[in-house]
């Protein structure tokens, strides 16, 4: 952000607001007024009422998983714009702020400055069937995780009984997973745009049910941003790490953490079963690339073609299509 943007910025009223399960943390500033309500919808009612009495014009809050869902999709309706930012992000500013101490007020006062210094974009609240397909998604992953700690445990045990009730719990973890399956087929059929990018999606090889599933309810934006934000949004951006003569090694970090874990088997199976990414693992390989830095790199190439044949509603094909004339 240049100066003059930051100066402007500075002079924006802006809200920053601490979400916790049970209140709602708010700072003004540059007023330095501060409130408590209660995370409810009669707190909700009375937070929108004193930010529109004080002529908030942005607010930034933090996100916080399911708790400042309401928050965010209450004070959109009402048309004051939302800022939602990591909570990395937000630590990070307070460290470098030189804010070692941490409750609820202090929270709500340097999200109000980060809005003031950093501007950051204003985020559009995700609809409800957005919301469940996520929810739907993570709980599946979670549930895939817990069954492979149990295979893994299961291989140690030698104890009849160990084993058998370790047998019966991985049994219940594919009912379950099989559970949450049906659930998200029948959310993305019903829902013509979660349909539309599963079936772009899975024309990929190398791209199953669950790889789409994941990318329509955790990267909503495919196809809407650039290659460079789509590989940052799945935390597969490459960043420098240069100093003076040093050329350090490029790493990723950041974004978002499902995606990546599926991405990283989506492209497992890919430089198996892709021809075209098979052959870019392999070039790289023959570089002297490590199988991890290689594989890495398959996924990011595989969430951009994602993005493109997303943004262009077309499928994927073996043969690049031919350029339109005109």
């Amino acid at each position: 952000m240049n100066q003059e943007a930051q100066d402007s910025n500075q002079e924006k009223m802006v809200a920053g607001i601490d979400v916790g399960k049970a209140h709602l943390d708010v700072h003004i500033a540059p007023t330095g007024e501060a409130r408590q309500f209660p995370n409810d919808a009669g707190g909700r009612r009375d937070l929108r009422a004193m930010l529109h009495k004080a002529g908030v014009e942005l607010v930034v809050v933090e996100a916080t998983g399911r708790y400042h869902r309401a928050l965010h999709q209450s004070l959109h309706a009402c048309g004051l714009p939302v800022a939602v930012v990591s909570p990395l992000r937000a630590r990070r500013f307070a460290q470098a702020a030189g804010q070692m101490a941490k409750t609820d007020p202090l929270d709500a006062s340097l999200l109000a400055w980060l809005g003031q210094v950093m501007g950051p974009e204003v985020t559009e609240p995700l609809g409800e069937e957005q919301l469940q397909l996520a929810d739907l998604c993570r709980a599946r992953a979670k549930l895939a995780a817990d069954k492979a700690a149990y295979l893994n445990a299961s291989r140690e045990y030698e104890a009849s009984e160990a084993v058998a009730v370790t047998a019966h719990m991985i049994e219940q973890f594919e009912q379950q997973i099989a559970r949450l399956e049906d659930a998200i087929r029948t959310l993305i059929a019903n829902n013509p745009e979660f349909a539309r990018r599963a079936r772009i999606l899975q024309s990929i090889k190398g791209f199953g049910a669950v790889t789409a599933a994941v990318l329509c309810a955790e990267i909503p934006e495919l196809g809407t941003v650039d290659r460079h934000a789509a590989a940052a949004l799945a935390g597969l951006a490459p960043y420098p790490d240069d100093s003076g003569k040093r050329k350090g090694q490029r790493y990723i970090k950041g974004g978002r953490m499902l995606p990546r874990n599926t991405l990283y088997m989506a492209a497992t199976s890919a430089i198996k079963f892709n021809p075209d990414m098979k052959s870019f693992y392999d070039r790289l390989i023959g570089e002297g690339k490590a199988h991890k830095v290689a594989l890495t790199a398959v996924m990011r190439k595989l969430v951009i073609l994602a993005n493109v044949l997303v943004r262009d509603d077309r499928n994927w094909t073996a043969t690049a299509p031919e350029p339109s004339v005109g």
